[in-house]
């Protein structure tokens, strides 16, 4: 029904042509699904969409968030472009809520030959290498997650600030709509295990890293202009390296049951906040006691925010 391939060199993800401005039959929408589910990136060429035929198009994959703030630019040049140049360490999108989104998709407007890709790393394919007596032992834990306050390690609890949320989330969940299981933790805001001595804890994260962010798990993307981008934000994660020169706009569309606004309503200036300076969803950036909107917002940065490499 489609050309479609395994994208090539890369460890995961199908490469699919299709015009996704066209009209789509409910087979041809299946189909896709299909292809999607099989690895949780699904990576399109030659697009050139607005943000509602992105829109329109992600609907097919979920359902699409398309509140005020949902749709908009991840850019180290537009006016109203989030996030800069900074580096990302590998995380989920806001996995310190009850409800991380399902998935995210980036479409590239401008990109620079050369720029900052976007690495993702598979959960799927790194449970598939887990032995079998480290499998056993991860069925029935539970990992807390926290919003980030530092850029450059994994958060902590003891890093958190009043008003704060954290979430807690099996370590072995199984893929939507498929069942196999993936490994959930991430290098940013995974704080522990839950009933494990914290020395313990840290070394079975640790371990599960190894798995999860061996060279040949990783896949990065190179951007071109007019690619689309859709991956499983629960089964997969994703980084990026620091924006050290050339252009890097990229249209971002999230696919979730539960915005992060309709979760933390409390959180409600996150989006201005992070207009003025992304770097401010990290560290000490305010007295909550002297503030009704208690810390900072959540869904401000990489490691978590909507608001994504």
């Amino acid at each position: 029904m489609f050309d479609a391939m395994p994208i090539p060199g890369a460890p995961f993800g199908i490469e699919v042509k299709a015009d996704l401005a066209a009209s789509f039959t409910a087979a041809e929408k299946e189909a896709l699904r299909q292809l999607y589910r099989r690895d949780g990136l699904i990576l399109f060429r030659g697009q050139k969409l607005s943000m509602e035929q992105q829109m329109e198009a992600c609907s097919i994959f979920g359902p699409v968030l398309r509140g005020e703030h949902d749709g908009y630019l991840v850019s180290n040049v537009a006016k109203d472009g989030l996030l800069g140049d900074l580096e990302l360490l590998f995380h989920h999108d806001i996995p310190y809520v009850p409800e991380p989104f399902l998935a995210g998709a980036l479409h590239a407007l401008e990109v620079s030959e050369g720029v900052s890709g976007t690495k993702f790393a598979s959960g799927l394919r790194a449970y598939e290498r887990l032995p079998r007596q480290l499998r056993e032992r991860l069925v029935g834990l539970n990992a807390v997650f926290v919003r980030p306050r530092h850029e450059s390690r994994r958060n902590r609890l003891i890093d958190s600030l009043p008003g704060d949320n954290c979430a807690v989330h099996a370590v072995l969940p199984g893929q939507r709509g498929m069942g196999r299981p993936f490994v959930f933790v991430n290098s940013q805001s995974t704080a522990c295990i839950i009933g494990l001595p914290e020395s313990e804890s840290d070394a079975l994260i640790e371990e599960l890293f190894s798995y999860l962010y061996a060279q040949d798990n990783i896949y990065e993307h190179k951007w071109r202009n007019g690619d689309l981008v859709i991956w499983d934000n629960l089964a997969l994660q994703h980084a990026r390296g620091r924006i050290t020169h050339g252009v890097r706009t990229l249209q971002r569309v999230t696919i979730a049951r539960l915005s992060y606004d309709q979760q933390y309503p409390a959180d409600a200036a996150w989006f201005s906040d992070l207009q003025e300076d992304p770097l401010q969803s990290f560290g000490t950036r305010q007295n909550t006691a002297q503030s009704p909107r208690g810390a900072a917002p959540a869904a401000t940065l990489a490691a978590g925010a909507s608001r994504n490499p």
